[in-house]
Parts: C-alpha cells; sequence; structure tokens
C-alpha cells in the first residue's frame, strides 16, 4: 500500500494476507511411557520454514484426569499421563500473521517393564550367576543393561549375567531393562559375594562308646574368618556355640545308640552372615556301668570284692582288678577276688570293666585295713588259793580297745576263763599254766598273745592269843601256828604293828580291834588270819572299911569301886541280918555310882563289922565272883564280905 499526502510525501507499507488453506502445523513426540514425561515439539509444514514464524501455542493432551496439568501454552510442553493408554493430543499454533492452524494425534502411553532379578552363589565359588526376573506386560524385553558395583558393567540381550567378584564383599548391583517400546525400568539391589566356607567334621576316635569323653574335630575351610560355631550332638543336651576357634571339642553320650551330630559354621561378610552346615552319623556302644563293694578289714583278714556292675546289655565282661598295694603285682581277672594287704592304711582298688565291644567303665573307692591292737598283760605274784590279778598291757592301734577275754590252760586243757581288763583268777593248785589274752578293739580287730604263768605254794596263815597276862588287863600274847611262811607282818587294830613271829601287845583302851596276821613265803606269797579281839577293862573293887566321922573326905563313905559293870546290886547288913542299905546305880561308865555314909534310921550306926553282898554283871556278859584279875588258883569266890565302921 502506498499513499501520497497533498504535499507529495509518500509513504509505503506492506502486510502478508493469511490463506488459511496455506497454514499447515502437526507435532511429534518422544517415547510415550507410563509414568515419565512425554515432550511434544510443534512442527511447521507449510509453508516453508522458517518454523520460528509460530509465535503462539495450545495444547491439549486429552488427559483431563490431570487438571490443569492438562493444557498447556508452551512451544514445547512435557506433560506425564495418569494412566497407560490411548490419548487424543490437539495442537494449535498461530503464526506472526495471525493465521491458526491446528493437528490431532492420537497418542499410546506404553506400560513400563518391571526390573527384578536373582542371583545365585556356587559353592566356593566367587562367581554370582544373575537371572533377570523382570517383567512387561505389554511389550518384549530386549536389553538388560548390569551394573555389578564393582566398577564394572555389561549390556546384554539376554535375561542372565555370569559374573566373577575379584574379593567377597557386598555390591551395589542395578539391572536396567528396556522393552520394544523403548521403555526403562531399574532395580537395584545389595549381593553378597560370600567367602568360601565349608562346614566337615570327623571323628578322632576309633571307638565309640557311652559315657566316654569324644573328641570331634572341626575340619571346617573358609577363605575369610570362621566367627561362629554350633555343635548339635542330638542327644538332648544343649547345643555347643562358641566364637573362637577350637581345633577339637568333647562330648559325653550318656546312652548308647545312633545320633547325628550337626555342625553349623558361619563367617560375617560385611552386614551378612554367611554359613555352612554338615552332618556326622555316629553309633555310640554300650559301656558297663562298673562298681564294686568292699568293707573295711582287719590287717591279716582277706579283703573281699563283690562286683556290682551293671553290664547294660553287655553278653560278656571282662575283669582287671587292681588293688592299689604298691609295689606289688595285686591285679585279678576274677569276678570276685579277694586280696591280703600286708600293711595297715587306706587303699585306692580299682576295677576295670570291658565288655565284647571293646568299651569299658572303671569304678574305685577308699579301702581301710585297719592295724591290729597289740596285747600284752602283767600279772601280780601267782600264788596258789589266792587271787592272782592280771593287768591289761595292750597298745590301741588307732581305735580304743573294747573287749578283753582271757583264757587260763594247765597241760590238761581249760581251766578257767576271765573277762575285762583287770580280772583275777584263783589258782587252785601250784605249776605253770598257759594264759591267753585275746583283745579286740572298737572296730572288731583283735590281736593274742600266750604267757607262761608260774603259780606259787602259798603259807598258811594261823594264830591264837592269851588275855591278861602277868595279871596285866589288856596285855595279850599272840601265838603265830602258820604254815610255810618265812615273814611276818601284825596290825593289832590300834595303830601298833609288829613283824616278830609272836608279839605280846598291850591295848590301853577298851574297843573292838581287827588284829591281823600276814604270812609270807620265801617267793613272796602270802596269807592273811583275821580275828576280832574285843578288849574290854573290867572290875570291881570293895572297900572293907570306912570313918563317917573321919577328917578324910574318901573314907566317909563306903563305895565299892569298879568299870564296865552292866547291872549291880549291893546290900549291907548288920550281924542280926537286918539290911542297912543298898543300892543299883551306875554311871555311864559302868561304876557305882552311891556309897553308904554308915547312917541307918538317921542315925550314924555304932562302930563294928558289918556285912555287904554283891551281884554285879559285867558288860561283855561276864559275872563278878569277886576274883582280881591274875591268877587264884585254889581260892573260895564269895560274892560277899565284911566293912568295919570306924568312929
Amino acid at each position: 500500500l502506498m499513499i501520497e499526502d497533498l504535499r507529495g510525501c509518500l509513504d509505503t507499507v506492506s502486510q502478508q494476507v493469511c490463506v488459511p488453506s496455506e497454514l499447515t502445523v502437526g507435532f511429534t513426540t518422544t517415547l510415550t511411557c507410563f509414568g515419565e514425561s512425554v515432550t511434544f515439539t510443534p512442527e511447521l509444514l507449510t509453508p516453508e520454514p522458517p518454523a520460528n514464524s509460530l509465535v503462539e501455542f495450545a495444547w491439549n493432551f486429552g488427559d483431563p484426569v490431570t487438571g490443569s496439568n492438562n493444557i498447556s501454552t508452551l512451544k514445547t510442553p512435557g506433560h506425564i499421563f495418569s494412566s497407560v493408554g490411548f490419548y487424543t493430543v490437539n495442537f494449535f499454533a498461530t503464526d506472526k500473521f495471525g493465521c491458526i492452524a491446528s493437528s490431532y494425534q492420537t497418542v499410546q502411553v506404553n506400560a513400563l517393564p518391571v526390573a527384578n532379578f536373582s542371583y545365585a552363589t556356587g559353592q566356593c565359588d566367587s562367581t554370582l550367576i544373575f537371572s533377570s526376573t523382570s517383567v512387561d506386560t505389554s511389550s518384549t524385553i530386549n536389553t538388560s543393561i548390569w551394573q555389578y558395583g564393582d566398577g564394572t558393567s555389561d549390556t546384554l540381550t539376554t535375561p542372565e549375567s555370569i559374573h566373577k567378584y575379584p574379593t567377597p564383599g557386598e555390591y551395589i548391583t542395578s539391572l536396567t531393562i528396556i522393552n520394544d517400546n523403548g521403555c526403562t525400568d531399574t532395580f537395584t539391589d545389595t549381593v553378597t559375594r560370600s567367602a568360601c566356607i565349608v562346614a566337615a567334621a570327623i571323628s578322632t576316635e576309633s571307638l565309640l562308646c557311652q559315657n566316654y569323653l569324644l573328641t570331634f574335630a572341626d575340619i571346617s575351610t573358609c577363605e575369610g574368618t570362621i566367627t561362629q560355631w554350633n555343635w548339635n550332638f542330638g542327644d538332648g543336651t544343649p547345643p555347643l556355640n562358641y566364637g573362637i576357634y577350637q581345633p577339637t571339642i568333647t562330648h559325653t553320650f550318656l546312652n548308647p545308640g545312633p545320633y547325628t551330630i550337626s555342625l553349623k559354621v558361619s563367617t560375617q561378610v560385611g552386614t551378612s552372615t554367611i554359613s555352612d552346615s554338615t552332618t556326622l552319623q555316629i553309633l555310640v556302644k554300650p559301656t558297663p556301668l562298673a562298681g564294686f563293694s568292699a568293707d573295711p578289714v582287719c590287717l591279716g583278714i582277706n579283703a573281699e570284692f563283690n562286683d556290682t556292675t551293671n553290664a547294660n546289655g553287655a553278653t560278656a565282661l571282662f575283669y582287671r582288678w587292681e588293688f592299689g598295694d604298691e609295689g606289688i603285682s595285686d591285679t585279678s581277672n576274677l569276678k570276685n577276688p579277694d586280696y591280703l594287704y600286708t600293711v595297715p592304711g587306706t587303699y585306692h582298688p580299682e576295677l576295670i570293666v570291658k565288655n565284647q565291644f571293646g568299651c569299658q567303665d572303671t569304678a574305685t573307692t577308699d579301702l581301710t585295713v585297719n592295724g591290729l591292737p597289740d596285747a600284752g598283760y602283767t600279772n601280780s605274784l601267782a600264788c596258789s588259793g589266792q587271787m592272782t590279778y592280771f593287768f591289761d598291757a595292750s597298745q590301741p592301734y588307732i581305735a580304743p580297745i573294747a573287749e578283753w577275754g582271757w583264757r587260763v590252760n594247765d597241760s590238761l586243757g581249760m581251766v578257767g576263763s576271765m573277762q575285762g581288763s583287770t580280772p583275777a583268777f584263783t589258782f587252785d593248785s601250784t605249776g605253770r599254766y598257759q594264759v591267753m589274752l585275746t583283745v579286740a578293739d572298737s572296730i572288731g580287730c583283735a590281736d593274742t598273745i600266750i604267757q607262761q604263768v608260774t603259780v606259787n605254794p602259798s603259807p598258811a596263815s594261823a594264830f591264837s592269843y592269851t588275855e591278861n597276862v602277868e595279871n596285866i588287863q589288856g596285855q595279850v600274847q599272840f601265838t603265830n601256828g602258820s604254815v610255810g611262811a618265812e615273814y611276818y607282818f601284825w596290825d593289832f587294830g590300834n595303830g601298833e604293828t609288829a613283824y616278830s613271829e609272836s608279839p605280846l601287845i598291850t591295848y590301853a583302851e577298851d574297843g573292838t580291834y581287827e588284829v591281823i596276821l600276814v604270812s609270807v613265803s620265801e617267793t613272796g606269797c602270802h596269807d592273811t588270819a583275821t580275828i576280832i579281839y574285843e578288849m574290854i577293862f573290867k572290875g570291881l573293887w570293895v572297900p572293907n572299911a570306912f570313918a563317917p566321922g573321919g577328917t578324910i573326905q574318901a573314907t566317909r563313905y563306903w563305895k565299892p569301886v569298879g568299870v564296865n559293870l552292866a547291872s549291880y546290886n549291893v546290900e549291907v547288913y548288920n550281924s542280926y541280918g537286918s539290911l542297912l542299905w543298898k543300892s543299883s546305880k551306875l554311871d555311864e561308865k559302868g561304876a557305882p555310882a552311891e556309897g553308904w555314909d554308915g547312917i541307918y534310921n538317921e542315925k550314924i550306926c555304932q562302930q563294928d563289922v558289918y556285912v555287904w553282898k554283891i551281884q554285879a554283871i559285867f558288860r561283855d556278859g561276864s559275872v563278878w565272883y569277886n576274883q582280881d584279875v591274875g591268877e587264884h588258883e585254889g581260892l573260895s569266890e564269895p560274892v560277899w564280905g565284911t566293912i568295919t565302921l570306924i568312929k
């Protein structure tokens, strides 16, 4: 367009006029996989480029579920579709001339594949076998890209991969899969390249027996370090677990039978525990349960051993005894042997019992062999007819002596027995005797001794006595009548003794005296004779005159003097036979207690001769006959007399 004004000035403007049929547009898309953003790129189909003549854009993705994200005014927008499927995408474009054109296109949103994999390790092999377990429901997976985590990778068209790791450890491995639609997915996992670990165990025993301490060796191997061992013996006992290497372990099976022993060994690789297990089949043979009894014995008596073994199902048992007697060959193969120990002490006998399988058991106990007491005795001088005393001199070994048995034999046999530690025995006749003593202690151990005892003849003691010798009361002559004696000993019971054959002794006081004579033979045997001698001083003296009026007090009364009178009666008569005075009173000494003062009928009698009569009995029962001590042979024995009263 050109215009000219009145002055002749010109101006020109030009403008393109849009012809709709001449503007054609379209668009392209990137890979349409679900969950991924699809990029849309506009295309100017006509007229010829420059395509940048398009200045305005309007997009509708046909996915109203996405809300405001369903439209866009961007030149090359991106959109994430809400689900798998087909969508109609509408595109409007305006060029710089204002011409508008549109394009419609159906877009398919493809489902994504689901990546996953598994892997397996070989036995003691550093090579891992990877297997893709990816799933694609809408297409075919054609590419697998493996990143092994050790800096290496593989792109493969097959679902499996084999990879060898240089060292044990944990590796982060990923698998990316691509399907025919170009859609991809990636799965990442930590894989463990284990150290080579193999559990293995053996029994080191050639004979497996019940109640034996059996040894098992661990021969497990590992490229790394085994950190844990777990044994299970299959017999119900708690497992054995430990974390420090032990070349061997031991275990005792309490019952026979088959057992399955399992061993599990483990190692640590990163945060993973790698383990291997093995089993060992064994057959445990039955073992006899050895036992025996043996009671304590005394020295010199055989110890008896009684087998109490439990055969535990065995059909044959073999015995070996060791009696513990050092330095002596003291074995036996008998079932129930006996053995004589020669020295007291405590022994440790042992019984080993083996069955037909070769399994054996041992039993032991303490056996005491008690020493014997040492019998011995002494005895007093043996004299016929008298007690011979025996005194135990035995020495105990350890236990106290509790019993004593004595036996007395002559040439013809046993003549008597005794009991106790200090018995006595009377030998009836002289001669030689065998006296045997057997002692036993509190545990029953005994010893015997036999000694010869010579029995000597005993003297026979005898004596008599004569009283009032030489008319002296209390003077006694003892006459010895002993036979077979050489020495004598007298005890008179008053504190006096004598060694003469026939002594003369004077007793000074009344009393009952035991007189003992011990006669001793030349060999020392003795005999004793004893009598009881009653000594009593007795007498009664009658005065023949008195003077009642005299100057001497003692002569003023007529009073008989006596001692040890039991009864007494005195009477005084005149010459005409008249009774003038009488008395029967005695004091505590048995002496007359009253005297006559010469008075009759309250008058003193005249001087004259008077007659007295006395009846008296002494305390020993003898009757007084007016006798003095001494010899009065041929004399009369009156019991009366006369008194002269003097004025």
